[in-house]
């Protein structure tokens, strides 16, 4: 009888797949991530786009134009984690690039961003790293390990992956990999599973932590060996067409553009040093050779693994950097943002050949989508429509005369712990060694806050953990982003258009993290035997890819998954 049961849901599961057009299962998936892809630049930088990138995502694959981030921090981590569980960072844990967490070990905090540091924005001052792990240190090409505290894992992920589903489906056989020039950008779409790889600025290469690998496979030794990121020496970022294809081609030379030393913000000013130059690996970053050095090694990566050659579904996440890199430098409007794109969906179209070449479009499914959108730079807004938009200077919080008669009264130097986003950490620990009151603090700091100019709402802690935000977008984003070891006191959101001041000169132009439309809303597609070809304009959220995926993949469903597998995809 056991085997008879087997054996028909076997046949019903092929039957079920061969209705919808396609052989079981697919050889290869291919997630693909965009960092900072804002859904409206597809069509507003197009002008220039090849058949072979873009457009072929338009016009052969399902196409949903009205889908969006579901959580309030659109940052890196959090998006690419939740695009590969299905997952609210509620519930898969990321709820950031940084956070304090109170159930970690004290080998992973950093306590540089005490109360005697005041704000923190920068992730290396952050109190803890989304990825960060003592635990698992670098492994270098030579075999030697880095310090414990550049060691990364997914041990602060909590669900699982669509990648570490379909190991747990088919198996050791099944290879899971994941690619990206940002360490929690490959982790949190990769999983626990197979082997996630970022670049590395000191190595020039792209490495792995000792959760993932004892040794590199000689492609990886090949790659390394060939010296790619070397190579931009002595070159310079040209646009690819002719000005005229350009939207933003009287406006290359902005104000607000980030200028730093020997980049410039206008071509054909942007030129790579020598590799001996301090900001070399940066410009790398800042440019679109970001997106070439990932794909070449993308590349590398399926030949030396065979991805795709037998019958068992292998996973490939791709995440590419550039248009983030370049979007908070010199803004998502400018003719760097626009060239940048157009880079990418000619290197795109270069990439789906080689797929086609050597796995077989008919064999893979390719889903794209961006991790999180952009704000634009305050100044191009006033320039252009003459808002009044500004950034918000979260010093004005510490220097308020009612924050700085509590300091006084108390003794203390900041009952603030630190600010990173999107939270604020009281310090709790000081507030009761000195007898000062928690709750006193925090109205103080939460009449502070709404007596500045550009802060929309602030959140506390309780009413969020409680379920009692407004049920309305905003308050539904914010307890998505709940998580109680992890999150703060108190949730700040800023006015539309505004963003944080960031205290270091070289911060960028640009910034998102906000729970409006222009950082929530992204574009999903997904392309593959048996997916039609169309446009869909009902509203779709980020955890709906990753139950489609594996409804069309026929996995199980990652752990933490709360979206709904999309019909236009499987209905057929």
């Amino acid at each position: 009888m056991r085997l008879i049961f087997l054996v028909s849901l076997l046949l019903g599961t092929s039957t079920l797949l061969s209705a919808q057009g396609r052989d079981l299962p697919p050889k290869l998936i291919v997630q693909i991530t965009v960092d900072q892809l804002r859904a409206d630049l597809l069509l507003r930088y197009s002008t220039g786009f090849t058949e072979g990138g873009f457009q072929r995502l338009m016009t052969k694959g399902t196409w949903f134009r009205d889908a969006e981030h579901r959580h309030a921090n659109t940052e890196t981590v959090v998006g690419h984690t939740t695009l590969s569980t299905g997952a609210d960072p509620a519930v898969h844990g990321l709820i950031g690039n940084n956070y304090l967490d109170t159930q970690l070990p004290s080998s992973d905090v950093n306590t540089t961003g005490s109360d005697t540091q005041g704000i923190v924005l920068d992730v290396s001052d952050a109190l803890h790293f989304a990825t960060q792990d003592s635990s698992a240190p670098l492994l270098y090409p030579d075999g030697s390990l880095s310090a414990p505290e550049a060691g990364r894992s997914p041990r602060d992920l909590l669900v699982t992956t669509i990648g570490d589903e379909i190991r747990l489906s088919r198996g050791a056989k099944a290879k899971i990999f994941g690619v990206s020039m940002k360490d929690r950008a490959a982790i949190g779409a990769t999983g626990h599973a197979g082997t996630a790889y970022w670049y590395n600025t000191e190595k020039s290469t792209f490495l792995s932590s000792t959760f993932y690998v004892e040794a590199y496979p000689q492609w990886h030794q090949n790659w390394t060996d060939r010296q790619l990121p070397e190579s931009y020496a002595g070159s310079g970022w040209e646009l690819l067409y002719d000005i005229a294809n350009y939207v933003f081609a009287a406006f290359d030379d902005q104000p607000w553009e980030k200028d730093y030393p020997g980049w410039g913000i206008t071509f054909p000013e942007h030129q790579y040093p020598d590799p001996s130059d301090g900001f070399y690996q940066a410009f790398l970053e800042t440019s679109p050779a970001a997106d070439e050095l990932t794909l070449s090694f993308a590349k590398a990566l399926i030949a030396g693994e065979q991805l795709g050659t037998d019958e068992v579904t292998d996973y490939l996440a791709v995440s590419l950097n550039s248009v983030d890199y370049v979007g908070h430098t010199f803004g998502p409007s400018s003719l760097e943002a626009e060239d940048t794109l157009k880079r990418l969906d000619a290197q795109l179209a270069a990439f789906f050949d080689h797929l086609e070449r050597v796995v077989g479009l008919e064999n893979t499914l390719v889903v794209l989508s961006a991790d999180h959108g952009a704000t634009e730079v305050p100044d191009y807004m006033n320039a252009r429509l003459r808002t009044n938009l500004d950034l918000f200077d979260y010093d004005q919080v510490e220097q308020a005369p009612a924050i700085q008669a509590f300091k006084a009264k108390y003794g203390i130097n900041d009952p603030i712990s630190s600010y990173t986003s999107p939270w604020i950490y009281l310090d709790h620990d000081l507030l009761r060694f000195t007898r000062a009151g928690a709750a006193e603090a925090e109205a103080l700091i939460i009449a502070t806050l709404r007596g500045l100019p550009g802060l929309a709402w602030v959140f506390e802690r309780d009413h969020i953990a409680q379920g009692s935000l407004p049920d309305t977008h905003i308050g539904r984003a914010v307890t998505a982003n709940f998580m109680p070891s992890r999150s703060g006191d108190l949730y700040p959101i800023l006015s539309p258009g505004w963003f944080m001041k960031d205290p270091d000169p070289l911060a960028g132009a640009s910034q998102h993290g906000s729970p409006y439309a222009y950082d929530r809303h992204v574009p999903i597609f997904f392309m593959g035997p048996g997916i039609p070809a169309q446009v869909v304009h009902r509203k779709v959220q980020t955890v709906d890819v990753a139950p489609t995926i594996a409804g069309y993949a026929g996995t199980r469903l990652p752990s933490g998954t709360t979206g709904r597998m999309l019909p236009e995809i499987l209905d057929r």
